[in-house]
């Protein structure tokens, strides 16, 4: 075969070709370069005094300002936020530009710029709305009350949803986090799974305290998209006796959307010492719960609400002043324990092992009278947030809709109730009340206690008491709703709190939702459980309940009528051996008081010897058998 030279094949046409063809690329290059360019977006912005006479000072930002409050140094404006960075003309330049923005009351999406003219960091007292927008009520700084929520530009402006395609173009992009991305968009979080199964008041689960996923795109296993679905609509109103339009399920879906995390949720962490560009690798516990952006945001939502709990604590718990975890107290982060899993970024383990720091204390645990009790089954004290849920009309977004949430019995239940799991383990669970109107079939009650994810991927059981008659809204669905708590960790609980006959919670609460009663009233009841069954008993109200104009007190509070009807059948009774409790009990008083004699001692010894009295004082109190030697050895080898 004959081996051609250069010229055989590089005529005058074909390397006209090829020079047409390299400059096509090359300016294609180029201009893609030259257009992904933020230099007018630098320029502007940068000009203090420009923005000054615009009346946008909160706009200022320099290069160097964003490259050292983010920390990704060489980042340019457009890597986030999108536009056109070589255009002069501002609304050119902002075409297409993502943004920060604020959610009203109506659940649409509103400009920072129409108001506030404050750069967007914290400010007021209170923690959980630090982000919302401020003003001057009666010589006070208070949230503006047009806004509900601040969401980051991550989301699309429609649904409120956490978009990937937004994401796959900023923090997603080449050169950025696409493999954090495309990790991401396979985690539970991020096709926020388990609620999208939730089709209806009924299927596939039963009822939750979230209600269905009433308008959400279908759960799949890889986010691809956000957008509303109607297919649960459809399903939805099959079980009402009374429409949901898609127009009122959208307006439910918005708000459920809003509290679903994307990647800024969690990252991005503006904050007065940083700056309004400041980013964070590990995520402070303070943006597990919302970061500040108001109650309904992230774990504000699910977990200071719905299970009561909290691990920030004060302003960061519903009602506020709730203690804060003992963990969260030494600087110990969400996801110092609740690590990633084998998807990586953003999944996040729901279950924390105390093992990885409390060695010795777990080891003792294990081999002990109670290794079969979940360690926030005795380290929880008290649960708050709601304590009565009732879903009836009412106005949602601004209109009406059958499909109202009167959640806001706020109030504080204790001690947590104790029952066992999947597997069999005790945890601590918050039990509560719920009802919604309007149902079509009647329901019987549960064949006991149901859990809806059955392999133990969640705790969070549940019981349909069934349907009831009330003089309106039709048949009203009643269940127990309980949730697995986990939060915050303090002092352990007496022996007696668990140890007796049954168990009883008293829950103690007040309405303050600003529909359905003209005011406020407040009330309580007790759940008891024993070998016979779960019931809730004394439901009360204090004082006169009001119903607002256009509302009927079967609306929001239901249960007026059925205060007698939520009971459960089972053995909820905590296993007590009279005269093993009794030995265990006098051993329990006993280390008590030999560790109360040590502790005198003790805190005049060195550092070595405090630290081996620390571990020495966890095993003592989570094994009373061994207890005992411990601390006579640990006696002698002191000389004490």
């Amino acid at each position: 075969m004959k081996i051609g030279s250069l010229s055989d094949w590089l005529t005058r046409k074909a390397l006209i070709l090829f020079l047409l063809q390299l400059f096509f690329v090359i300016s294609l290059l180029g201009y893609n370069a030259w257009h992904d360019s933020s230099v007018e977006c630098v320029r502007c912005h940068g000009d203090q005094k420009r923005l000054e006479q615009l009346g946008y000072p909160q706009f200022y930002v320099t290069q160097e300002m964003v490259e050292k409050e983010s920390r990704h140094p060489n980042v340019k404006c457009r890597d986030c936020h999108l536009g056109n960075g070589r255009a002069t003309d501002p609304d050119k330049a902002h075409k297409g530009m993502l943004t920060a923005f604020y959610i009203n009351h109506e659940g649409e999406a509103v400009e920072r710029k129409k108001l506030s003219k404050k750069p967007l960091l914290p400010e007021g007292t209170d923690r959980i709305r630090e982000m919302l927008p401020h003003t001057m009520e009666n010589g006070e700084l208070v949230p503006h009350p047009e806004v509900r929520n601040v969401l980051w530009h991550d989301r699309d402006k429609t649904t409120l949803n956490f978009d990937p395609e937004i994401a796959a173009k900023t923090c997603g992009k080449s050169g950025c986090h696409p493999d954090e991305l495309k990790q991401f968009k396979t985690t539970v979080m991020a096709t926020n799974f388990r609620q999208r199964t939730m089709t209806t008041w009924l299927k596939p689960y039963g009822p939750q305290n979230c209600g269905p996923s009433f308008a959400d795109v279908l759960p799949a296993e890889v986010l691809k998209e956000t957008g509303f679905s109607f297919k649960n609509t459809e399903e939805i109103n099959k079980e009402l006796n009374v429409p949901l339009t898609k127009d009122q399920a959208m307006a439910k879906q918005k708000f459920c959307n809003a509290c679903h995390a994307g990647c800024l949720d969690c990252h991005y962490t503006p904050d007065r010492k940083r700056g309004a560009h400041a980013f964070s690798n590990k995520p402070p516990s303070e943006t597990c719960g919302g970061g500040g952006r108001n109650t309904s945001m992230c774990h504000a939502g699910s977990s200071h609400s719905r299970r009561g709990e909290t691990y920030v604590g004060g302003d960061y718990s519903i009602p506020t002043g709730m203690k804060a975890d003992v963990h969260y107290k030494k600087n110990i982060h969400c996801t110092d324990c609740h690590t990633t899993g084998e998807r990586g970024m953003g999944d996040m383990q729901r279950k924390a092992n105390c093992q990885d720091c409390h060695i010795g204390i777990q080891e003792a645990h294990e081999k002990s009278v109670h290794k079969n009790l979940e360690c926030a089954a005795c380290h929880i004290n008290e649960l708050r947030g709601y304590q009565v849920v009732v879903w009836g009309p009412g106005l949602v977004a601004g209109k009406q809709n059958p499909m109202k949430k009167y959640s806001l019995y706020y109030g504080v239940q204790g001690p947590p109730m104790l029952m066992k799991d999947q597997k069999g383990k005790w945890i601590a669970v918050k039990v509560f009340p719920h009802a919604t109107g309007n149902i079509k079939p009647e329901v019987p009650a549960s064949d006991g206690l149901q859990f809806r994810w059955k392999n133990g991927e969640t705790r969070d059981p549940y019981y349909i008491v069934g349907t009831f008659e009330a003089p309106s809204n039709n048949r009203h669905l009643l269940w127990f709703e309980i949730q697995n708590a986990s939060h915050p960790y303090g002092k352990g609980r007496s022996c007696g709190s668990c140890h007796r006959d049954k168990q009883v919670v008293t829950s103690r609460w007040e309405y303050e939702d600003d529909q359905g009663a003209a005011d406020s009233f407040s009330g309580g009841y007790s759940i008891v459980a024993d070998k016979n069954g779960m019931k809730i008993v004394n439901m009360h109200y204090k004082g006169a309940i009001t119903p607002m104009p256009g509302y009927k007190t079967e609306d929001f509070a239901s249960w007026i009528y059925f205060r007698d009807k939520w009971q459960m059948p089972g053995d909820f009774s905590v296993p007590s051996e009279k005269e093993k409790y009794r030995k265990y009990s006098a051993l329990s008083q006993q280390i008590g008081k030999e560790l109360q004699l040590l502790d005198r001692v003790v805190v005049k010894k060195d550092k070595k010897v405090q630290k081996q009295y620390k571990e020495l004082k966890g095993v003592a109190l989570h094994n009373e058998a061994l207890a005992i030697g411990a601390i006579r050895e640990f006696r002698t080898k002191q000389g004490l």
